[in-house]
């Protein structure tokens, strides 16, 4: 799981918006891949000067296959400290020794229900093959306000168990008492990947290796429902206008 600029960029607002320090889960530890001006542009110059790096930065640039575009990779869990935010990690691996192991295709554990101001989804959910209860242990785990921010493949074939379709967050959240606050998908080198305009429910085609950023904020907690897909609420007789 990767923590890129489009990424930080959602992180920076919320942590803005916010007047105390935030709680957040992440789905998998986020390993930062980014140069420290990124740091710098989005958090400020202090922030970036106090950042940490690494042992084995190598095999982790390397296993993303970033090798050849940063020498070091920030450490997570000491950059988010410095921003305020306090964060815990959940995998089905302790890969970066610091994970809680839980496995997102069961219900979530309770000590994580309603306990979160933010939700970091770096690239987990497409994996886990109950995709729909990792879906709704993403929601679960909000507080009322809280905000989740999904990075999921859109065009990326075998990288997970699924392509995840716009329509699935879109009507997920929507039917659910959330309010979709952005949506964009990202495509080209994924270094510095281009934001691209999607529809949230028509069909459309998608470039290669395309991923989907979504954030969506909590505005209350209610129970959550398996949602219908927009295409049958607006069309419930599924026919066309004949000429």
């Amino acid at each position: 799981m990767a923590l890129l600029k489009p990424q930080l960029s959602v992180l920076a607002e919320v942590v803005q918006k916010k007047d105390r320090g935030l709680r957040m889960l992440s789905l998998g530890y986020p390993d930062i891949l980014v140069e420290k001006g990124v740091v710098e542009e989005l958090f400020g110059i202090e922030i970036a000067s106090q950042l940490s790096y690494r042992d084995d930065s190598a095999a982790i640039l390397a296993w993303h296959g970033f090798s050849d575009k940063i020498s070091q990779v920030i450490d997570s869990d000491h950059f988010f400290s410095l921003i305020g935010v306090t964060c815990e990690y959940i995998d089905i691996v302790n890969s970066r020794a610091i994970e809680r192991v839980v496995d997102l295709n069961d219900p979530l554990p309770e000590d994580l229900v309603e306990q979160f101001d933010f939700l970091l989804d770096p690239g987990t959910i497409e994996h886990c093959c109950n995709i729909g209860q990792a879906l709704k242990n993403t929601a679960m785990a909000l507080k009322q306000d809280g905000y989740v921010c999904h990075y999921a493949p859109l065009s990326m074939f075998n990288h997970g168990f699924y392509n995840i379709n716009p329509t699935l967050f879109i009507d997920f959240y929507g039917q659910n008492d959330f309010k979709l606050e952005f949506m964009a998908a990202t495509a080209g080198d994924r270094f510095a990947p281009d934001l691209i305009e999607i529809p949230g429910i028509e069909r459309f085609v998608a470039p290669e290796n395309a991923s989907t950023i979504i954030v969506a904020r909590r505005l209350k907690v209610s129970k959550l429902a398996w949602p219908t897909q927009s295409k049958y609420l607006m069309n419930p007789d599924l026919k066309a206008p004949v000429k």
